[in-house]
């Protein structure tokens, strides 16, 4: 599902804003685009900077280690798309989708450039740059598969 990279994928979004969110947002999903962006930013974004909070580190190294590594394997993630990011701040309904895709650009800039090591997921624990790109490259088409194959 996620063929593109990260970095792919968030190109593709100014280009993208016009179209209809039906055509971008995945079935099912609870929140509208600028939601679905604003919470595809936060959690690039803590992969850098920390996530608010973690899971217990008994889950982290071994039912999220595995999902983790079934994931990575897969090449697509799975997961309830109306999941809040454990202790973030809430998503704006409100916030114009232009502004919402700017700060996932700015999220995005902030992880490509970062060279040290990174936070901890929340469930999957430690991983490394790549693992990171992949997993967030796969999160995002997840929830924006018009977006993957637009």
């Amino acid at each position: 599902m996620a063929s593109l990279t990260l970095t792919e994928l968030t190109e593709r979004l100014p280009a993208d804003l016009g179209r209809p969110e039906a055509d971008l947002l995945a079935s099912g999903g609870v929140w509208n685009l600028s939601q679905t962006l604003q919470h595809c930013a936060q959690t690039v974004r803590y992969s850098v900077t920390g996530y608010p909070t973690l899971k217990p580190a008994l889950f982290r190294a071994t039912a999220g280690a595995l999902a983790k590594r079934l994931f990575l394997r897969r090449g697509a993630t799975k997961h309830s798309l109306g999941a809040e990011i454990d202790g973030a701040p809430p998503l704006d309904p409100s916030l114009p989708s232009a502004e919402a895709a700017s700060g996932l650009a700015d999220a995005v800039a902030l992880f490509t450039g970062h060279t040290g090591p990174h936070a901890l997921h929340p469930a999957y624990g430690r991983c490394t740059h790549e693992e990171f790109a992949r997993l967030h490259a796969m999160h995002l088409a997840e929830h924006l598969p018009g977006l993957a194959y637009a």
